[in-house]
């Protein structure tokens, strides 16, 4: 076993098109076939399993991500994009499957919210896990093609760990700002730059915070997927028991 690999963050789509094209392709027939039946739509048990087939198989790529044996078997981020797609076909081959279903507290309505919940907080994920380090990436170039002499006496950049760290850095900005509007020797220019080079550290440390945090969604993301997997394995159970 190895450290949890990452995915280097780039500026493109949360799913690759053919990817997204397979996903409205099926949205489209299985939404024909929903709105022409008038009773239950046909193929909907079948398909309820090929959902919970699709969202076991998306977890290969927890386990490509973590076994350091596995890293030949392709790019990590051809297997992210696997994962979301499972995901998301998962959820309406599930969704289709539960055409029907009654909304009140039954084990069926619930394995569906979890199923919503799972898809929604792995999207929202997907966004910021890239979203967040490349903002800070570019407000650090922005900052170093800054004049050395706008970055002397501003806000330096060091680790930010927290919100005590953040609320520290805060009240240094105001500070430095202040001083810098009292002092009579400063220019213009120089005062621009220098409240540029403050707002820029202060933007960094924010994102380094963001990122640190960030980097524990899995504590809610993980936890929701066991409890799916839980209750998904109750539901099929429940199914052949009871006939529910």
């Amino acid at each position: 076993m190895a450290r949890t690999e990452r995915v280097d963050p780039e500026d493109r789509p949360v799913l690759a098109w053919p990817y997204a094209a397979v996903l409205l392709a099926e949205v489209v027939v299985l939404g024909g076939l929903a709105a022409a039946s008038r009773t239950r739509p046909p193929w909907t048990y079948e398909l309820g399993w090929a959902g919970c087939g699709s969202m076991l198989v998306m977890q290969l790529y927890s386990v490509r991500r973590r076994v350091r044996a596995l890293r030949a078997l392709g790019a990590l981020r051809a297997w992210l994009d696997a994962h979301i797609f499972l995901g998301l076909q998962g959820f309406v081959l599930v969704a289709y499957h539960s055409i029907g279903v009654s909304p009140s507290a039954s084990l069926a309505a619930i394995n569906f919210a979890l199923v919503a919940t799972v898809v929604v907080t792995g999207l929202i994920g997907r966004y910021l896990y890239s979203l967040i380090p490349r903002a800070r990436a570019s407000e650090l170039r922005a900052y170093a093609e800054l004049d050395p002499a706008a970055r002397g006496g501003t806000v330096s950049l060091r680790g930010c760990r927290g919100l005590f760290d953040l609320i520290a850095l805060d009240l240094d900005r105001r500070r430095r700002l202040r001083a810098l509007r009292r002092d009579p020797a400063t220019t213009t220019g120089h005062a621009r730059d220098a409240r540029r080079s403050i707002a820029l550290a202060s933007r960094i440390s924010a994102l380094e915070v963001a990122d640190r945090w960030f980097s524990r969604w899995t504590l809610l993301h993980r936890p929701l997927a066991l409890v799916l997997l839980a209750t998904t394995a109750l539901h099929v159970i429940a199914h052949f028991a009871y006939a529910v």
